[in-house]
């Protein structure tokens, strides 16, 4: 990217915080104004709200961005709680108008095809759909009656928020006021006020679903949804995205596409192994574009999206491997390169392409953290839970051990249990049973288990001496670690010096992002993250030349080195079973 450009996606960036920051303000000033969010925004609609500063702040916008901002208003004017609980939060039109151009590039045609929004919140996506079949119809000179069946036969929306499914059919009722006039006339968009997880299947599958649903975790899930969603449902865990998603493969037809704005973390989160498989049983994924934003991209929200393309298994014979284009702000997209997936339909991660032309990830010849002796596990130690466990002292009593924090870790050091305070020398002590398997006693490598976009990588490990580890009688470490061990029932194959050094590198960290989908780094994607053959590493290493290019090195020897892939150099992108 080129300095201007960068300076062009920071002024844009600047321009939308500051939008926010004075809808916030606008907020304040409505707190004086007996009226319900809905009230608030039907006023702004048809121009005859009185408080100035909201006024001010949409009188000059395009309609796009006008009916985002307010859809945005109405979900600050709810409760915090219930805007948190149903997941209210709007899409930027610029998404949006990506999302419909690859569901068009697709084959869909608004205004023929039957498309459905089954999250449809503030009409994000059908007002620009019915934009786009009103301007369609008039340009060729089509009645206004007609250009309003055609949005009332092809256009549908699910909402369970009544209010919002009401603000949709203003905002769809302001954008096509003249074809109303014309016809006189009210529009009857179909948009139902409903649970779109507990609604049954329609009596005729949509050609499309296009949308935004919800994100969240749900606690307590009932048994009748973990029945009605086991396919997608990996230890009881549940997300209300990946609901979506199933319920979206369910309504559209057969050939039928689907368009979701999601987050990326399901490409190598462990508990969406199942409905990584569901997908590739159920369909073809035509296109996963990640999302070069996650800070105010959605209002409070902060989440890596991406836009998911999926094309439900037909008739239709799909060849092509499914590709991916970095998103930027008011910037053509990026192309990455191809989607790694597996080749038949299974749990295994999915892997991002790096903008290279090593797109696949999961080759032969390459090794694991379990092929080179060693184990992984998460920290044991949750502060905020057991305080009554935690003490700072000086060294430990016969009762505990030192406990090492995430922000003890720094690359390629010898890691020291400080409790972060400067100029002290006291350390983070546990109390915890002797005999407690929770207790590292070998020398180890710390991972930082969360980290943020400002951190130039994602994986920073340093190792623990258990020498140098005050007592001597081992240590935990806090949940927001991973700790890396030798497996005592397996020789290792390189030191836990190397392995550091190899896994602080830049080679490792990209391969890793491609997989994560997320700022945090799992245990058992770090597990399964394909690295270079023990043997290429001892003799990249030893080549007296940097870290990073020893890596690059170890990982093209290991793959060439694999006789398979010596026939076929470059083996057929877009899948690829691996370990």
């Amino acid at each position: 990217m080129h300095l201007q450009d960068t300076t062009d996606i920071q002024e844009i960036e600047q321009t939308r915080i500051r939008r926010l920051r004075d809808l916030r303000r606008i907020v304040s000033e409505l707190e004086y104004f007996e009226m319900t969010p809905l009230q608030v925004c039907e006023a702004i609609v048809q121009n005859r709200l009185i408080c100035p500063p909201a006024r001010i702040f949409f009188q000059d916008l395009a309609d796009d961005e006008k009916h985002y901002w307010i859809s945005s208003l109405y979900a600050l004017l709810m409760p915090k709680g219930r805007r948190r609980r149903l997941a209210a939060y709007f899409t930027p039109p610029h998404l949006v108008d990506h999302a419909i151009n690859v569901l068009v590039e697709a084959g869909i045609e608004p205004g023929k095809h039957r498309i459905l929004d089954p999250a449809s919140g503030g009409a994000a996506f059908l007002v620009p759909l019915a934009s786009r079949i009103a301007c369609n119809g008039r340009q060729r000179g089509i009645k206004p009656e007609i250009i309003l069946q055609k949005i009332e036969a092809t256009l549908a929306g699910m909402e369970i928020e009544p209010h919002l499914a009401c603000l949709s059919r203003t905002l769809l009722s302001s954008l096509l006021r003249a074809e109303i006039k014309e016809a006189g006339r009210k529009l009857r968009v179909p948009i139902q006020r409903v649970n779109t997880l507990k609604s049954p299947a329609p009596d005729t599958l949509f050609d499309a679903v296009i949308g935004n649903p919800p994100y969240g975790r749900v606690f307590r899930p009932s048994k009748d949804l973990l029945t009605r969603f086991q396919p997608i449902i990996t230890d009881g865990y549940v997300n209300l995205y990946a609901l979506f998603i199933e319920q979206a493969l369910r309504w559209v037809r057969p050939d039928g596409v689907i368009c979701l704005i999601v987050p990326t973390s399901f490409v190598g989160g462990a508990y969406f192994a199942a409905l990584r498989k569901r997908i590739l049983e159920t369909s073809h994924v035509l296109r996963l574009d990640p999302i070069d934003k996650r800070r105010d991209l959605f209002l409070d929200v902060m989440y890596d999206v991406c836009v998911l393309v999926l094309r439900k298994k037909g008739q239709k014979a799909h060849a092509a491997p499914a590709t991916s284009a970095l998103l930027l702000i008011d910037k053509p997209p990026r192309s990455l390169g191809c989607l790694d997936l597996p080749v038949q339909p299974s749990e295994r991660l999915w892997a991002l392409p790096d903008g290279t032309l090593h797109d696949r990830l999961f080759q032969d010849g390459l090794e694991t953290l379990h092929d080179y002796g060693y184990a992984a596990k998460a920290g044991y130690f949750v502060w905020n839970r057991e305080q009554h466990r935690y003490r700072r002292g000086f060294k430990p009593r016969a009762n505990e051990v030192p406990l090492f924090w995430a922000h003890n870790i720094k690359p390629n050091t010898i890691c020291e249990p400080h409790d972060g305070e400067l100029d002290s020398n006291r350390i983070g002590l546990v109390k915890i049973a002797r005999d407690s398997t929770a207790i590292v006693r070998s020398d180890a490598i710390i991972l930082q288990r969360t980290s943020n976009r400002r951190q130039k990588r994602r994986l920073i490990a340093a190792v623990v001496r258990k020498d140098r580890v005050p007592g001597q009688q081992g240590f935990v470490s806090e949940n927001h670690t991973i700790v890396i061990f030798p497996d005592p029932a397996k020789s290792q194959t390189i030191s836990l010096k190397l392995l550091c050094r190899l896994l602080n590198t830049s080679a490792v960290d990209s391969r890793f992002r491609r997989i994560s989908g997320s700022v945090s780094v799992s245990t058992k994607a770090l597990r399964k993250l394909p690295l270079p053959a023990a043997r290429e590493i001892h003799a990249a290493f030893g080549r007296g030349v940097k870290d990073d290019e020893a890596a690059e090195v170890a990982y093209e020897l290991s793959i060439r080195g694999n006789t398979k892939c010596l026939s076929d150099r470059n083996c057929t992108r877009g899948g690829h079973d691996g370990r």
